[in-house]
């Protein structure tokens, strides 16, 4: 119930139109009756035929002699009269009847402006009479000398203020709204369908998908805003194309002086004998192949994150794997670790075979940079029903479950890891992988490290 309301307090555009479209009608059902009431308050249609006049005169002829009864059946008469157009008992907002004969009044309905005499037989007048205007007619009849005088109030507001506290004039619409807010709220939701499009396409973009949307809504008004969206993503992808070629550039640029330095240091260390001198150059070593290797993987990373430019082609991925964790093996062998791999048989995945090179060699190169010494790294690659998964398991400290998304981040290492490194590996791993519509995960190995999951599609759903 409270979600309900909360989702009732939440500003809504098919709400916002709904309303509107009632209030519109609501405002077009007044003018149209007001047109309709106005148009019988100025030519009653009581008045203006001969029918009720016609009876009247012939009651007072039949019922000359008897005039209590004639008084009675004009009662009678009146009564209905006023019933007929729904003015009630107040003469004010009613029909009165008057009958004369021989110039003088021998009835009158209650509370009748016995005061308002036609001039013009057979003519509508306004007349002014007890301070109120009245709308009357008077018809003389052909035998003999009576006259049927028919009243209504002129003062047309009065008539629909009356109605209205009688719910006449809203209560008609306020029965028929409930049923039209289906059909609207209907309309409405088709209406917007073309809209609903161009938010679901948005919505199941991934934040490195800067190309133009697909959708191209025929309607004036969703053109234009998928065109300044289009327009925006163009200019966001200079930008970040700009970026990305500056860094690749730079990263390139960086690459030679760091090796002509490491070449100048190993060849100074052959002319020093001092202890000291030499743990001075070994740090600057050290140093250099720090840089060089953030440059390399600079240069991958940008590389990774280019849109894919090289067509892609069938990849062996168990040889590959068998042949990157060999080129690792001196790396393993250095810090005793043993590396172990379990594939059943030879599996293909589509994909550009470098990219996936340096995808493979992050995540075994940081399984094994993370392990304890003597410790183990396993890396398994099995076909599942819709999917190729890869995955490497170590025995280190493992990644916090809050900091799992976030070590996906360029330059971004978790505060708890001493072990050196650049902070790009993980981002790099994941870039590969969107270019290959792969999904990346990271979870708890059984040894409590770190376990990284790489779930390929299947050839057939690339």
């Amino acid at each position: 119930m409270r979600n309900f309301w909360l989702h009732l307090r939440t500003p809504s555009l098919v709400r916002r139109i709904i309303i509107a479209q009632m209030l519109l009608l609501t405002l077009l059902w007044c003018f149209f009756l007001t047109y309709i009431l106005s148009e019988d308050l100025r030519s009653p249609p009581m008045l203006t035929g001969s029918k009720t006049y016609e009876t009247i005169q012939k009651l007072v002829d039949r019922l000359d002699d008897r005039p209590q009864a004639l008084t009675e059946v004009l009662d009678a008469f009146s009564q209905a009269l006023r019933e007929g157009y729904g003015g009630g008992e107040d003469p004010a907002l009613s029909i009165s009847l008057i009958v004369r004969k021989n110039k003088h009044i021998i009835y009158s309905s209650d509370g009748a402006p016995t005061g308002v005499t036609n001039t013009r037989y057979g003519s509508l007048q306004t007349i002014e009479s007890e301070g109120r205007s009245w709308t009357s007619r008077t018809l003389q009849s052909g035998n003999s000398d009576v006259e049927v005088t028919l009243i209504t109030p002129a003062a047309g507001w009065n008539f629909f203020i009356y109605l209205n506290s009688r719910g006449y004039y809203i209560l008609p619409l306020l029965v028929c709204i409930p049923f039209l807010l289906f059909p609207a709220w209907l309309s409405i939701r088709i209406a917007m369908r073309p809209w609903n499009k161009v938010v679901n396409e948005i919505a199941l973009r991934t934040p490195e998908d800067l190309s133009p949307l697909k959708s191209v809504p025929k309607h004036m008004e969703l053109h234009q805003m998928v065109d300044a969206i289009n327009a925006f993503l163009a200019r966001l992808r200079e930008s970040t194309e700009r970026e990305r070629i500056f860094i690749a550039d730079a990263a390139h640029e960086l690459r030679t002086p760091l090796a002509a330095m490491r070449i100048n240091v190993e060849a100074l260390q052959s002319y020093i004998s001092s202890e000291s001198q030499q743990e001075l150059l070994a740090g600057i070593i050290r140093s250099n192949s720090r840089a060089a290797r953030l440059v390399n993987q600079l240069l991958l990373l940008m590389h990774s994150e280019a849109r894919i430019d090289t067509a892609m082609e069938p990849v062996p991925l168990t040889t590959l794997i068998q042949e990157r964790m060999a080129e690792l093996a001196p790396l393993a062998a250095e810090r005793r670790i043993e590396l172990e791999f379990y594939a059943e048989n030879e599996i293909w995945i589509t994909g550009v075979r470098e990219r996936l090179m340096s995808l493979i060699d992050n995540v075994i190169e940081n399984a094994v940079k993370y392990s304890p010494e003597g410790g183990r790294v396993e890396v398994v690659v099995r076909s599942l029903e819709r999917s190729t998964q890869l995955r490497v398991s170590d025995a280190g400290p493992g990644i916090l479950p809050e900091m799992r998304e976030r070590v996906f981040d360029r330059f971004f290492r978790d505060p708890n890891q001493i072990q050196s490194g650049s902070g790009l590996g993980l981002a790099i791993v994941k870039a590969v992988a969107q270019q290959h519509n792969s999904s990346v995960s990271l979870s708890t190995s059984e040894e409590g490290g770190l376990m990284v999951t790489v779930d390929f599609p299947t050839p057939k759903s690339v």
